[in-house]
């Protein structure tokens, strides 16, 4: 099971949402209208109508918003984040007033739906490179404010999380090598001992590259990302790095060609598309009073 610690920047994107949805103060006038002078309590599932099975992702967040509204709630989870939910299966119910019930409905359904669709991308990629030992990274193509959230969803679906910003690990990319006049002299330019045993990872476009990358007496770098490379190259460079060095594989991967590069022996695939272009899953928040 998956656990999260909401951080600064995600109690202030739930903040943001609840704002951009109601305004400021909180307003919803067919809320407002419905249900004026009423305190009465009701009871909300949230469903799932996605034609295939999802990987839920988000539950934590439900009372994180609940708590913007001056109101006592009751949360009754029926799976985990990380849990699969076949279509028509409730992830959660939700009692409270009718009110603040469907003020919050929106903004609790966009965040399940965001981050339950990465989860459940993620679990496809992880699917189909299970037979091998590679194990799937993101990267930083989040959405603005989104990382901490984006990257958790990459847990909940099997993957796992590559640097979370520049600050947490060095990643010497092609403009960094090709301002610097090669592998060799960018090489020259880090420590022998990197501050803090910071991970360093250097992307290598060719196997001319990889050769002087490795030919080092002490190397400097902690994994080679072995980018946009052919299946022919990515073997044979894994054979180079064989009890030297983790690789890997980057660029233009996609659910079709991810277990061919898997089965070429990298250690890791990093996917750009499992937060840039993972798409929502199908939730739906309906009256529960009457099941």
């Amino acid at each position: 099971m998956q656990h999260i610690k909401l951080n600064k920047n995600d109690s202030q994107l739930i903040s943001l949402a609840l704002r951009e949805d109601l305004g400021e103060p909180y307003c919803d006038i067919t809320a407002n209208t419905l249900f004026a002078g009423e305190q009465q309590t009701g009871t909300v599932k949230v469903i799932s109508k996605h034609p295939t099975d999802i990987i839920c992702c988000g539950l934590p967040l439900v009372s994180a918003i609940m708590s913007h509204f001056d109101c006592d709630v009751n949360i009754t989870p029926h799976c985990k984040d990380g849990d699969t939910v076949k279509k028509g299966d409730a992830l959660f119910l939700l009692s409270g007033p009718q009110q603040y019930l469907s003020m919050a409905e929106r903004t609790i359904l966009n965040f399940m739906q965001h981050l339950s669709g990465i989860a459940t991308l993620t679990h496809e990629f992880v699917k189909r490179v299970s037979h091998t030992d590679a194990k799937i990274l993101d990267t930083r193509k989040t959405l603005p404010g989104f990382r901490h959230l984006d990257k958790y969803a990459v847990q909940c679906g099997g993957g796992v999380n590559h640097r979370m910003g520049l600050y947490d690990a060095i990643m010497i990319k092609d403009t960094h090598v090709d301002l610097l006049g090669g592998i060799k002299n960018t090489l020259d330019k880090l420590p022998n001992t990197i501050l803090n045993q910071c991970p360093v990872i250097l992307e290598i476009r060719s196997i001319d590259e990889l050769r002087v990358a490795l030919s080092e007496d002490k190397p400097k770098i902690t994994r080679v990302l072995l980018d946009n490379m052919s299946l022919s190259e990515l073997r044979e460079c894994v054979a180079l790095c064989k009890n030297k060095l983790p690789t890997e594989a980057s660029g233009g991967v996609n659910v079709d060609s991810v277990s061919s590069i898997a089965e070429t022996g990298v250690d890791f695939i990093s996917i750009g598309m499992l937060t840039h272009s993972a798409g929502t899953v199908d939730l739906s928040m309906k009256a529960a009073q009457h099941d």
